[in-house]
């Protein structure tokens, strides 16, 4: 799905000021995939997962122009055509970017068109969600627009990225130096990996502190119960209440790994005590013994 810069001008005329444009960023693996395809299970909510190209984040405020111009593009492409670019598995909507079936949890997601087999009034609400990239801007995105963020355990957040393959597995931050080149060189000066993904997720918090507390969305809150954690977003209903387990004691986790890291999790000091007591990672590491 390509469009020159006049195209997407003559779609943006055609289609100002209907319907809500949310913004949906939160840490990785923390559940925000998951999210999205919660959302799109609403009769009037899309929600499209990582749906931008890396060349449309050169820096800070193209990005933001980007973003606007594609919300409008998808809406058309929604209301015209049915279909929208996001990741998904073999062009369905995916709860979970990863293999969950083994240790080796294998990447299951590309961008693609995927088309969505609803009939939208012109006023539904689209979501476009990415991790880091959202992140990094937010100030300018909360600007804009509604804003939500997805967070997590800070132990579970941890083990999951020693789990797979993803920049901040590796202790980076996707597109961090061009969006926010004073943060990516603050920690690219920490050598140890675990203290670094300490400091990359005080980080993650730390941006979503100025957010109001309805528009934090709790992983543990939302597997428990969806309909009321996603009910701001739709004037629907979910179809049903599905049934979702809390998988913060994930058995691919490496357990030595994770209780080596919760220890220096708690020792630490950071933006995620904001949001979780240190009884909540204590209560996991009891968990996992």
């Amino acid at each position: 799905m390509r469009f020159g810069s006049n195209k997407i001008f003559s779609i943006f005329q055609r289609n100002k000021a209907k319907g809500k444009n949310i913004i949906l960023t939160g840490i990785p693996r923390s559940g925000t995939t998951l999210t999205c395809k919660l959302l799109c299970e609403f009769p009037d909510v899309i929600a499209l997962n990582e749906p931008l190209k890396r060349e449309l984040f050169p820096s800070p405020r193209h990005a933001v122009n980007e973003i606007e111009a594609h919300f409008h593009v998808f809406r058309h492409s929604l209301l015209t055509e049915g279909k929208a670019l996001a990741r998904t598995n073999k062009g369905m909507v995916t709860d979970n970017a990863f293999s969950t079936q083994s240790a080796d949890r294998a990447r299951q997601v590309v961008r693609t068109s995927v088309f969505f087999e609803k009939k939208l009034k012109s006023d539904f609400t689209l979501v476009m969600k990415h991790c880091a990239e959202f992140t990094l801007i937010l100030p300018l995105l909360t600007a804009e627009y509604t804003c939500y963020a997805v967070i997590r355990n800070p132990l579970a957040v941890l083990g999951s990225w020693r789990s797979v393959d993803i920049p901040v597995s590796r202790g980076k931050v996707a597109k961090s130096q061009r969006l926010l080149p004073s943060f990516h060189q603050q920690y690219n000066e920490i050598k140890d990996l675990t203290e670094r993904q300490l400091f990359i997720l005080s980080w993650y918090f730390g941006q979503f502190r100025d957010l109001p507390k309805e528009q934090i969305i709790r992983y543990e809150g939302l597997v428990t119960n969806p309909i009321e954690v996603l009910a701001p977003f739709s004037q629907s209903i979910l179809p049903h209440q599905n049934q979702l387990k809390n998988k913060n004691t994930n058995s691919l986790y490496d357990r030595d790994t994770i209780k080596k890291i919760g220890e220096k999790l708690l020792q630490s000091e950071g933006n995620y005590w904001h949001f979780y007591p240190k009884s909540a990672v204590e209560h996991m590491l009891d968990q996992l013994s």
